[in-house]
This record gives C-alpha cells, structure tokens and sequence, in this order.
C-alpha cells in the first residue's frame, strides 16, 4: 500500500500529547517513529503501569529507546540517532535544548537534511516564551475558548489544541521533508499550540474586531432529545436542507421560515422538540439523509455504529480499541479496494515497551555491544 512516509525515520523527543498526536500522524503515514524515553520511567502516556490506553492510541506501531540526553554520554548516542533520522519531533521548553548544548544547530551539523519540529506551549519567541500551558490556558488566551463555549465558564472534557497542534506538526514536518528531498537541505519547525489554537478562528476573522459573535443557534441547528433519551444532531442550515427537515417533521408550513426571527426559532424550536420525542433517536437518524439528522453518540455507541463500522474508523490494539488513521489510501491507479477493509483499519502492531527497542537501534547506530553494557551500567539507556 502506497504510504508515502514509508522508508521515513522519525526521532521522538517529545513527551505527552501534542508530539504524541503528531508522530501517531506520521506513523500512520508510513513513517518508522522511534519514541526517545527517559529511562525507568518513559513518557508520562504510560501511566503508572507502562501501558495505559492513551499510551496505546498514541504510540502503538512505534518503537521505543531509552536514552538519558541531560548529560554528555547521553547526547553523544542522541548525535548518532539523529545522524540516520529524516526527523526529529521536539516538545522541551525554549531554550532547554541549548542549554543542554544539543540542538537543531548541532543536529543540523550532523545532518544537514534533518527537519527539526519544536512544539511548545507559546512558541519560541515572545512575552510568553517559555510559559506552561495546557489545553485550556491557550484556548482561552487564544480567543478560542470564548468563540466555542455558549457562555463562560466552560472547560472542554477533551484535548482540543494538542491534536490541532499535533496535525499541524505533522503537516510542516512533511512539507519540509518534501523540501529536503528536493534541495538536500533540512529545517526547523516552530509550532506553537497558542498560534494553533488562534489558528482556529481563521474562518471567524471578525471575532478579533468585536464585529463578529459565534454561529449561534436556530430551530434547524441545534440538538433535540428524542423518546430513547438520546439526542440527535440537526444542521439544516440551507433551504434543501431545512425543506426536508420540515417534511421529516411534519412541518411543511415552515418551509419559507429558515430564516425566521429569534422569537419564532425559539417557537420553531419548541414545535420540533414535540415531535422529536414521539420517535427514538436511531429512527430519526435512519429517516431522510437530507435532514441532517445525526447521532450523538458516547463513545461506546461508536462501536455499533455502521458507518463508522463500515469505514474501520476503530481498531483493537491490544486488547484497546484506537482510533484507525484518518485517512484512507488507493491502489496505483487511485482506487480503494472494494469490500476489503480500508489500509488504516488494518490491525495495527501494538504499543511499544518501554526501551523495548534500544539495542537493536543503538546497534544499527554504531553503538558496540560493550558500550551499549556501558551505558546501562551507568543509567543513561
């Protein structure tokens, strides 16, 4: 199958979740991902056990090497990694990597084709260089939190920003692949989870002059609850769309009324909320496709779920269901094979133990077995 980061070697220094989300991309594109770890204890994903199940949707397919670079023998072996690597995806805080005298500069001596990714909180230069963060700090200091939540305070129940951020990565880090295959010449990549999340709002420019609110809500975008319980979604935001959604309804009077006042969506609104509870939630979405009705489903309802069943959208790594990649290949002549479950719900190989990997790759680096007894004997793998 065409993956087209086949033959591609990535090094993984970061830690947590946005590299975790970018290499997964990368991995899924073909790439051979080795996760860089610090010895005994490894990327904070794995949880107290080793293997915890984000550990396993973010790293399964992945090979792991513990190598302790806070010290001279530690960034001596880094030097050889990087020397065979097409990449290197980086989560240190600004500066850290110079201060420990290994950087992309050093890197890029060694490698001039090395495409260097850094993602950091604030990016790396600024007032706020430097700064912690999670999720919410760059949502909220992005204008995002604002543009998303109905009213505040609202705290999202899911990381947002890291798997922008992470896409985003994995974007620039293959352009600039492309490019080094090109010219010969490598770069570095400075991605900011703060400039992602402003990054959302692209499409929302007039929220940054005051002169634009958030899509808001009317009687044909919005959720209805239905008599399972269950809600469904409703985005009948055009007239093809909300034509049928009133004749699913039984509201063909309402088919010049998109759009109505606010007084008459609220009333709209109420009449539908009428009907939709006289049917449960699977009827209504099994109804007419040009309605927009859709599911709101927990996470164990995507299970059962047919379309997502019939796309592979979840695969079973040991013993975890994962989300599959989120895109699917053709063959050479640009077809997907019928019938045949698409290349990314094919089961993927497992989540990797910790330094499961390290000698086979050290060796391959140029590292002898004598150094590499060495180096375990005083901590650094």
């Amino acid at each position: 199958m065409p993956f087209p980061l086949r033959g591609i070697r990535v090094l993984d220094l970061s830690r947590s979740f946005p590299g975790g989300y970018c290499t997964r991309l990368l991995a899924d594109l073909g790439a051979e991902v080795v996760k860089v770890e610090a010895p005994g204890v490894g990327d904070p994903l794995r949880g107290p056990t080793g293997i915890s199940p984000t550990h396993v949707g973010l790293n399964h397919g992945k090979r792991s090497v513990t190598l302790d670079t806070r010290g001279e023998v530690g960034i001596e072996v880094l030097r050889k990694l990087v020397a065979s690597a097409d990449a290197v995806v980086d989560s240190a805080r600004p500066g850290a990597r110079e201060a420990a005298g290994f950087a992309y500069a050093q890197a890029a001596e060694v490698n001039p084709r090395l495409v260097w990714a850094s993602l950091s909180s604030f990016g790396l230069d600024g007032p706020y260089a430097g700064r912690a963060g999670h999720e919410i700090t760059f949502l909220g200091h992005s204008g995002a939190l604002a543009a998303i939540a109905e009213q505040l305070p609202w705290m999202p129940q899911t990381p947002i920003a890291a798997p922008l951020a992470g896409a985003v990565a994995a974007m620039a880090v293959s352009a600039s692949l492309a490019r080094a295959a090109h010219t010969g010449v490598g770069s570095f990549v400075d991605v900011s989870l703060d400039d992602v999340a402003t990054w959302m709002l692209s499409g929302m420019p007039g929220r940054f002059s005051g002169t634009e609110s958030g899509m808001g809500w009317a009687a044909g975008r919005r959720l209805y609850r239905c008599a399972d319980g269950r809600w469904v979604t409703v985005a009948a935001a055009e007239p093809r769309t909300w034509q049928a959604l009133c004749r699913v309804l039984g509201a063909e009077d309402l088919v010049e009324r998109l759009r109505a006042g606010a007084d008459e969506q609220v009333a709209m609104a109420e009449r539908f909320e009428k009907v939709f509870v006289t049917r449960p939630a699977a009827a209504w979405v099994a109804s007419d496709p040009e309605a927009t009705i859709g599911a709101v489903n927990e996470g164990p309802d995507l299970v059962d779920d047919p379309h997502a069943a019939a796309r592979g959208a979840l695969v079973d790594v040991a013993g975890t269901l994962v989300p599959a990649a989120p895109f699917r290949f053709g063959d050479d002549e640009g077809r997907r094979p019928p019938a045949a479950p698409p290349p990314a719900a094919l089961p993927p190989a497992g989540p990797p133990v910790l330094g499961g990997d390290t000698d086979d790759v050290l060796r391959a680096a140029g590292v002898s077995d004598e150094e590499l007894a060495r180096l375990r004997a005083d901590g650094i793998i």
